[in-house]
């Protein structure tokens, strides 16, 4: 007995090719699933690319004294500089209750800048003082980025590299 097997890649998806694919994506899904939070973070990634921003370049990181790799509590990091041409930030995170942080930020030099602090799936946005200085209070941790723009509107956005918070 012979089985004809015939079909068109032009013809439509019929019941069978449903139930196939569900199957197979079943299957990928139980031997190769996708890593938690991946979506969110292409399109975070995806996010910043599209800002058409100057990058700052992270210049230095400050840890506590003594610090040993390995150690419980895992270290985290204190103070975070960022460079660029036109403009230098400084963050310092603090703890805050509810294991999130305070992010204490200084721009250099000193104006009124507008300040978005992006993050997978929201954009939180603050202005800093003519001194350069800005606070975001009680941030969930996990990635982040700055775009600093000037209220006057001189210039282009500057944006830092993604960090862990």
């Amino acid at each position: 007995m012979s089985t004809e097997f015939r079909h068109s890649p032009d013809e439509p998806l019929d019941e069978v090719d449903v139930a196939l694919l569900a199957d197979l994506a079943r299957i990928a899904e139980a031997l190769d699933p996708v890593p938690a939070g991946l979506a969110e973070r292409s399109l975070f990634a995806v996010t910043l690319a599209g800002l058409e921003a100057e990058v700052m370049e992270l210049e230095y990181v400050q840890v506590p004294e003594m610090s040993v790799r390995g150690e419980a509590p895992p270290v985290e990091a204190r103070t975070i500089t960022f460079t660029s041409e036109s403009v230098t930030v400084m963050i310092s995170l603090s703890p805050v209750e509810g294991g999130r942080v305070r992010i204490d930020g200084w721009a250099a030099p000193a104006t009124s800048l507008r300040v978005e602090l992006h993050r997978p799936g929201s954009v939180t946005e603050t202005t800093s003082d003519e001194d350069g200085r800005f606070v975001f209070d009680d941030v969930d941790r996990g990635p982040a980025s700055l775009v600093v723009r000037r209220t006057d509107h001189a210039g282009s956005a500057v944006s830092t590299p993604v960090v862990e918070l």
